[in-house]
């Protein structure tokens, strides 16, 4: 008798709801708030029926999509990736050129989020408040735990900085945010927003807007 294959055990449910939420992303990007609910299931490779035992409904499923899409925490593994003995400007202009992508995604994310309210015409319902404050408390803990990890980073050129890591990375955040900042009130009012280039940011960051100082000629 050939042995009878044994089939995978299926995931916990926590293991299986952010595996949904994670393989939707792609297909979410693609379609938006129009994605029909057949298209991600086959995304996720489950039935729909499936999607409708863990998700309450397709708006729940894209919230919760979004939400997770969103969370800083996210980038925490690709900052961990940038080598260490890179120099310092090569760090921190990979660092910044990670935090421009998040914003520029997470406005997309949010984007679909308010299309998929306006198409469901939904209400708020009575856990709005609740279900704000868990996102907010799982975004402050995902910066924090990003925060880290560029501290981390920047760790072998401490001493180079006129100022101690934690508030050059709050400098570096501030940076970025203003770059969001731009984008989204550009995006509001229907035009593209000036932003210079991500080296000139990391220059500009590094080093300041003051010129740097030329030898005089002959000088030591």
């Amino acid at each position: 008798m050939h042995p009878r294959t044994r089939r995978a055990s299926p995931l916990p449910p926590h293991e299986r709801r952010t595996a949904i939420l994670r393989a939707v992303r792609p297909v979410l990007l693609e379609r938006g708030a129009a994605v029909t609910t057949k298209e991600l299931a086959q995304a996720a490779g489950v039935a729909e029926g499936t999607l409708f035992r863990v998700f309450e409904d397709k708006l729940a499923l894209v919230r919760e999509a979004v939400l997770a899409a969103v969370d800083p925490a996210d980038d925490v593994p690709a900052v961990r990736a940038i080598p260490r003995d890179l120099p310092l400007e090569d760090r921190v202009r990979s660092v910044m050129e990670i935090g421009l992508a998040r914003s520029a995604d997470s406005m997309r994310w949010m984007s679909i989020l308010h299309e998929a309210v306006r198409a469901a015409c939904a209400v708020p319902g009575p856990d709005a408040h609740e279900r704000m404050r868990g996102f907010a408390q799982r975004q402050e803990a995902g910066q924090a735990e990003l925060r880290i990890a560029v501290e981390e980073l920047l760790a072998p050129d401490a001493a180079r900085f006129a100022r101690p890591l934690v508030d050059v990375v709050d400098l570096m955040t501030a940076t970025l945010m203003g770059v969001t900042v731009l984008r989204v009130d550009a995006q509001r009012r229907g035009t593209t927003a000036r932003v210079p280039g991500l080296d000139v940011l990391a220059d500009h960051f590094l080093h300041g807007a003051l010129a740097r100082p030329t030898a005089e000629p002959g000088g030591s």
